[in-house]
């Protein structure tokens, strides 16, 4: 059900190993990993990577995701919290938020929920009041 150092593609070299929920393994619950995470399997509850997290196109997960990056050709319904990068391939889904310093959408990805980029806030700075109008600080390119 779970494997160790396996080599596979879009898996960073040089981590700590890569932890494998194998297709047709299910698992239910708080997981946390130091090195990578593949799903190729289901995951249902709260995720915790280290390093980098790579579902598979047979990959399903219900979760509350923290990772240092992520890379999706599988389906995600929850959160994902990256303070890297986070990459939805061509026939993946991913339905919830992302929170990530770069988000990247491959043509033929599904995508539904909201996205913030760049650094994450600290409790007082989010609860402080906002002022500024919808729209405020962007800049239209190109024109």
């Amino acid at each position: 059900m779970f494997k160790k150092d396996q080599p596979y593609e879009n898996t960073p070299s040089g981590d700590q190993g890569t932890t494998v929920v194998g297709s047709g393994a299910n698992f239910n619950g708080v997981l946390r990993v130091n090195g990578s995470l593949r799903v190729d399997g289901e995951v249902e509850g709260n995720v915790e990577v280290a390093q980098h997290l790579t579902v598979g196109a047979s990959g399903v997960m219900k979760a509350e995701i923290k990772a240092n990056s992520a890379h999706v050709a599988g389906r995600i319904k929850g959160r994902i919290n990256a303070k890297g990068k986070v990459e939805l391939e061509k026939g993946s889904r991913l339905e919830g938020d992302v929170h990530a310093s770069s988000f990247k959408i491959m043509d033929g990805a599904f995508f539904q929920g909201q996205c913030t980029m760049g650094e994450e806030k600290s409790p007082s700075a989010v609860s402080g009041k906002q002022t500024g109008k919808q729209g405020d600080g962007l800049k239209i390119v190109g024109e």
